[in-house]
C-alpha cells in the first residue's frame, strides 16, 4: 500500500455551471482520491471515480458517528452534524431504524399511491395551462407551477399535513436549507418544524389513518418501536430530503431534455424508452453542487484506487455527480443515451446502507412527470434560449431558478 502526497487542493476546483461536470473534476479520477480544502472545516479527501465513490458509501470501514461533535468540511458556515438524523448514524442504530421503516417505504406501499400522485400532477398541470391561457398563452414557469409544488404536496400529504399548513412547512424547510441564513434562523425553523411534527405524531397515535406517518407510528419489530424523537427525525429527513432533492431533479431533468430537444422528441416517439430514460437522467443530472459533502470518517486505514490510503480518522466524501460521469463505467458518459446496454446503477441516491429512504417515492414522482408531460405536451419546449435560464444561487443543489416553457 502507498500513502498519497500531502498536497492539498483548494476546493471546489471550479464553480458549478448549470449541469456541466467540469473536466477539472473528471481528470481527478485518474489519480484516485485526493486531499482537498473546502472554505470551512478541516482538510479531507474526495473520491471522484465510480468504484471509489461506491466503496466510500458502502464499505463499513467508512463511518458517520466518528464525526459527531467535530468540525466538518463544508462550503457554508452551517451547523455540525446532527447525530439524531438517520443520515448521520451507523449500525446497529441505523440498521434498527431502517428495519422498522422498511414497510412504510417499500415499493408496493409507494406504488399504491400512484393514482393519488397522478391526481396531484394533473391538478398542477391543469392550473399551469389555465394560468398560461389567462396570460394570453404566454410561457409557464415549470419550477413554480409544478416542480416545486408536486413534491411539496406529496411529502406533506403522505405525512398527513393539512393542505392549508403546507405553505408554513415550505417556509420552515426553506429557512433550514438556506445556506445564506444565520444559525439562529435555521435553528428556530427546525424547532418549529419539530414541534409541528410532534403534534402530528400525537394525532396519529390517537387517530390512526392510512398514511405513511401512521405506518411509522405503528411500526414494530417484536417489542421494538420508533421513539418520538426517531419519528420526528424521520419526518424531518423526509421533508428536507424528499422535497428539495426532487424539486432539483425535476427542474434539471427537464431543462436537460429540452435543451437537447432531440432527447425529448425521442421519448415522445417511443414511450417504451421511459424506464431507461428515468435511470439515465438520474445518472446524468449532477444533482449537487460541488463540495456539498456527506462526509464519512475512516475507522481504520483503507486503501482505495491507485494505491491511495485513507488513514484512520481522516474524512472523505464522494462526488457522486462526478462518479456518475466515469468513462470507465459509462462509455460516452457526458452524453444522455437511453440505449445503454445493462448500465451500472447510478449513485445519485446514494449506495449501500445509506441509500435514500425515499428513493421509491422520488422515482415514482419523476416517472409520473415523464408520463404526464409526454402525453399532454408532445411539443414542449424551452420558451427562452438555454443560456438565458438562470440557476439558483441559494440551494445546495443544482436547479434552474425558473424554467419558462411553451407547448
Amino acid at each position: 500500500m502507498t500513502v498519497a502526497t500531502e498536497s492539498v487542493l483548494a476546493y471546489p476546483l471550479v464553480d458549478d455551471d448549470e449541469l456541466v461536470v467540469s473536466d477539472a473534476y473528471l481528470e481527478l479520477q485518474a489519480r484516485g482520491p485526493v486531499r482537498v480544502q473546502l472554505p470551512y472545516g478541516p482538510a479531507c479527501w474526495v473520491a471522484t471515480g465510480y468504484e471509489d465513490c461506491r466503496m466510500v458509501h458502502a464499505d463499513r470501514r467508512f463511518v458517520k458517528e466518528l464525526g459527531v461533535g467535530l468540525a466538518i468540511p463544508r462550503n457554508h458556515p452551517i451547523s455540525p452534524l446532527d447525530p439524531s438524523m438517520l443520515a448521520n448514524m451507523d449500525p446497529p442504530r441505523h440498521t434498527r431504524i431502517r428495519k422498522l421503516t422498511t414497510a412504510a417505504f417499500a415499493r408496493p406501499r409507494i406504488r399504491g399511491m400512484k393514482e393519488w400522485v397522478e391526481s396531484i400532477a394533473d391538478e398542477l398541470l391543469d392550473a399551469m395551462v389555465h394560468a398560461a391561457t389567462q396570460e394570453g398563452g404566454g410561457p409557464a414557469d415549470f419550477i413554480s407551477a409544478f416542480a416545486t409544488p408536486l413534491p411539496n404536496l406529496v411529502v406533506t400529504g403522505i405525512l398527513g399535513v393539512p393542505r392549508e399548513d403546507v405553505p408554513t412547512f415550505r417556509a420552515y424547510i426553506d429557512a433550514m436549507l438556506d445556506p445564506t441564513g444565520t444559525a439562529e434562523t435555521r435553528d428556530a425553523a427546525s424547532a418549529k418544524l419539530c414541534e409541528y411534527i410532534l403534534h402530528l405524531v400525537a394525532v396519529r397515535r390517537s387517530q390512526p389513518t392510512d398514511d405513511v406517518l401512521s405506518d411509522l407510528v405503528s411500526a414494530r419489530d417484536d417489542d421494538d418501536r420508533l421513539t418520538e424523537d426517531e419519528l420526528v427525525m424521520l419526518c424531518q429527513s423526509l421533508f428536507l430530503g424528499g422535497f428539495e432533492t426532487t424539486v432539483a431533479q425535476l427542474g434539471s431533468t427537464f431543462y436537460a431534455l429540452l435543451k437537447q430537444r432531440d432527447r425529448y422528441a425521442e421519448l415522445v416517439e417511443d414511450r417504451e424508452l421511459i424506464p431507461a430514460a428515468l435511470e439515465e437522467t438520474w445518472r446524468w443530472v449532477p444533482t449537487t453542487k460541488y463540495g456539498n459533502p456527506m462526509p464519512r470518517w475512516a475507522a481504520e486505514d483503507v486503501e482505495l484506487s491507485h494505491g491511495v490510503v485513507i488513514p484512520q480518522g481522516d474524512i472523505i466524501f464522494g462526488e457522486r455527480a462526478v462518479a456518475n460521469r466515469d468513462e470507465t463505467v459509462f462509455p460516452h458518459a457526458q452524453e444522455i443515451d437511453f440505449h445503454r446496454v445493462d448500465p451500472a446503477p447510478h449513485l445519485t441516491l446514494g449506495w449501500g446502507p445509506h441509500h435514500c429512504v425515499g428513493a421509491n417515492l422520488a422515482h415514482m414522482e419523476i416517472e409520473i412527470t415523464f408520463e404526464k408531460l409526454l402525453e399532454r405536451f408532445p411539443n414542449l419546449a424551452l420558451a427562452v434560449p438555454a443560456e438565458d435560464v438562470a440557476w439558483t444561487k441559494r440551494r445546495l443543489l443544482r436547479c434552474p431558478e425558473a424554467l419558462p416553457l411553451t407547448w
